[in-house]
């Protein structure tokens, strides 16, 4: 469905708010350090009204948006050049999200262990969540200062170690006074995307009004509940109800299935399998029916091109996560190796014995 595509789009920029920090010049610096030695005088803030594009870098067209922030509530208005345009609410209770130009709108509850992490979590917790995650495979340094919407800010750089990986380069650029992020350039899969504010406002008063989404009338209303989101446990049988006749790699020789999940994708009924070995986590087997038109898998720039079962296939190897995935007849596969053990000649060994579920 079109509003699955733009209310991701609209998530991601409701929770575009984490913080690098940086101290000097042109020198690496492990995660703690970069914390330790920079932004002595910052103080948090609480409520702001900022303006900022956002740039895809690829044939997505760009938006611009404007944000009222307070007390941990947040007002997104997103208009793209192609004439989408968005309003979403986080009242701190529930996200409601108006598609204005096909007068729909989605609204969804926020689970409370989602709240108690937002609300826990200070931008030095943010800086390092994102500094840890990229502490090992990127290189972390401090390129210097600069004005970014008339505030001064660091610029820190994390560089990617390995070429064509799949969390690319990232730079950031970080309020000296306020830790707000206020621009951001990440290269993934081959994609550059740019979020930079024109103007961030500090002093402004926000009245409480601006978390209350006025629904029209005529709207057309969806309400989700947190059973809609992500994925639910399930039975072969509820896969098989679904899916019909796929693969699946055999139970025997001490190989079990531990666990059924329905991803709750609408477009492609896609059911993931939790496979262990001798009661050891093993590997995880996707299985889902592929875009219409697709006939053959492709190799993004972070994976090789390899034969499985005779097939096209893709490999990803990420260090903490390695992947294989194909096409072959009227679905597709991916095997997530979940034990560091395990080797992909073993898995595919795996994947060589799969036969129709029964």
């Amino acid at each position: 469905m079109k509003w699955k595509k733009s209310w991701l789009t609209v998530s991601m920029v409701m929770t575009l708010s984490f913080a690098l920090i940086g101290c000097s010049d042109g020198e690496s610096f492990t995660p703690q350090e970069v914390v330790d030695n920079a932004l002595q005088e910052t103080k948090e803030v609480s409520a702001y009204f900022g303006e900022y594009t956002l740039d895809f870098g690829d044939e997505e067209s760009s938006a611009t948006v404007k944000e009222w922030v307070k007390d941990g509530k947040r007002r997104i208005e997103m208009q793209s050049e192609n004439g989408e345009h968005f309003i979403t609410v986080n009242d701190s209770k529930e996200i409601k999200m108006l598609d204005v130009k096909e007068n729909h709108v989605i609204i969804l509850p926020i689970p409370e262990e989602t709240l108690e992490e937002l609300g826990s979590q200070s931008p030095k917790d943010q800086a390092m969540m994102l500094l840890n995650m990229t502490k090992d495979s990127h290189d972390i340094s401090i390129a210097g200062e600069e004005k970014i919407a008339g505030r001064d800010a660091y610029h820190v750089v994390a560089k990617a170690k390995k070429k064509d990986a799949l969390l690319g380069d990232i730079e950031v650029w970080i309020d000296k006074k306020s830790w707000v992020t206020l621009k951001v350039v990440t290269a993934n899969v081959g994609n550059v995307m740019t979020t930079e504010y024109q103007k961030i406002d500090f002093d402004t008063k926000i009245d409480d009004a601006q978390f209350v989404l006025d629904i029209p009338a005529d709207a057309t209303v969806e309400k989700l509940n947190e059973e809609d989101l992500g994925s639910a446990p399930s039975t072969i049988e509820e896969a098989k109800a679904k899916l019909g006749q796929f693969l699946i790699v055999p139970e025997q020789d001490g190989v079990k299935i531990s666990a059924v999940e329905d991803m709750k994708m609408e477009e492609t009924s896609e059911y993931a399998f939790d496979y262990v070995i001798d009661h050891v986590p093993a590997f995880s087997l996707t299985v889902f029916k592929p875009v219409s038109g697709q006939t053959e898998i492709e190799a993004l720039p972070s994976e090789s091109v390899i034969d499985v079962r005779g097939y096209k296939g893709t490999k990803m190897d990420e260090g903490d996560f390695r992947y294989i995935g194909w096409l072959e007849g009227d679905y597709q596969y991916g095997m997530i190796i979940e034990n560091s053990e395990l080797t992909f000649e073993e898995v595919l060994r795996y994947a060589e014995m799969m036969t129709t579920v029964q």
